[in-house]
């Protein structure tokens, strides 16, 4: 059977929007676009203040926690262990973040903001803060609640799954 052009561009056009419709409809897809969207003018808005999203979230992490080890911050913090070692001496050079050996053996080393580095993320703070109204602009109170509660039972969902090793 020969389609014609006519009908070959309807066969494309639907398998288009077909293709259009499944994306739509896979959750993990939409959440990485708008991860994705989100994290570009987050970052777009913290490159203004001399800020990468990269060290933000370091300095968030240890805001939160007050000290950490490597390993936890990267994980928290969403960074490759490497990458986080080679950013962390320039936040020490930087006079943002201490770098210091704890425990028994010294082998640990304990992470923590500055007093510098704590007024510098309080600073920013507010550009994340505003960042996150923009998202939810038209959401009531009861809505960003329930926004909350729907992504951490997701996280809930995923704990315990086991990640392949990169």
């Amino acid at each position: 059977m020969n389609d014609t052009l006519e009908e070959k561009e309807d066969k494309r056009r639907l398998a288009g929007t077909d293709a259009q419709l499944l994306l739509d409809s896979i959750i993990p897809y939409q959440i990485n676009l708008l991860s994705y969207r989100m994290n570009r003018l987050l970052d777009q808005d913290l490159r203004a203040q001399g800020m990468s999203i990269s060290v933000w979230r370091i300095m968030a992490v240890l805001d939160y926690s007050s000290a950490m080890n490597v390993k936890d911050l990267a994980q928290y913090a969403m960074i490759e262990q490497s990458t986080l070692s080679r950013m962390l001496k320039k936040l020490v050079a930087d006079g943002l973040v201490e770098n210091r050996r704890s425990g028994g053996d010294g082998r640990v080393h304990a992470i923590t903001l500055t007093e510098s580095g704590r007024q510098r993320y309080h600073t920013i703070r507010d550009v994340a803060l505003a960042h996150v109204g923009r998202i939810t602009r038209g959401f009531s109170a009861k809505e960003r609640a329930q926004l909350a509660q729907y992504v951490k039972r997701m996280q809930q969902n995923l704990e315990g799954t086991e990640l392949d090793a990169p």
